[in-house]
């Protein structure tokens, strides 16, 4: 009696660790790395000096995904993130899903500079997007009220370590009524 009840308890614990092996290859776990949120002060639309852009930009150091936030001043949104390269190599950076307060109309860009160790001075770091011709200017998404037209620009280029990358993100439709813009920036 107790060897049929043993034989039971084993077929019975085998389904289950079938039925649990099922559930867990019909629904991998996936572990996403967490985006981290970025306020974008306002910063000066253009290309302004060296020492300006210092003094608003938001640093990072580390690859990963990237909310950034920006709020309306005067009649658009634009801001600044300072990249430091942390090893030489090719790196991706992905804009996407660009978000204006309520329906408001967006066509955000993104824009790359860097220091030229001349004083006070910056030029444009060329990139490379499939299907756009630019070479430091890369508008990512599209949308008026009514039309849903978001796309995503993925930029890449050759850096080196240490090196450093300004990163401007502006919102070029001035007639934007909302508030705050958003939009997700990743770097790989």
């Amino acid at each position: 009696m107790r060897k049929k009840t043993w034989q039971v308890v084993r077929r019975l614990l085998s389904v289950a660790l079938v039925f649990a092996l099922t559930i867990v290859l019909a629904n991998p776990v996936v572990a996403e790395a967490k985006t981290k949120t970025l306020k974008l002060p306002f910063g000066d639309f253009g290309i302004p000096e060296e020492s300006y852009i210092e003094s608003v930009a938001v640093t990072i150091n580390k690859t990963g995904t990237y909310k950034i936030q920006e709020k309306k001043t005067s009649d658009y949104f634009a801001g600044f993130i300072k990249f430091v390269v942390p090893k030489t190599k090719k790196y991706t950076f992905t804009f996407s899903e660009p978000r204006a307060k309520g329906k408001s109309p967006c066509l955000p860009y993104v824009q790359f500079t860097r220091p030229t160790g001349i004083e006070n001075q910056i030029t444009n770091v060329p990139g490379y997007s499939k299907g756009y011709s630019g070479t430091n200017q890369f508008p990512f998404a599209y949308r008026v009220p009514g039309k849903n037209n978001v796309a995503k620009r993925t930029v890449t280029m050759n850096l080196e370590k240490d090196q450093v990358i300004y990163i401007q993100i502006v919102n070029a439709f001035y007639a934007s009524k909302g508030k705050k813009f958003t939009c997700k920036m990743k770097i790989k």
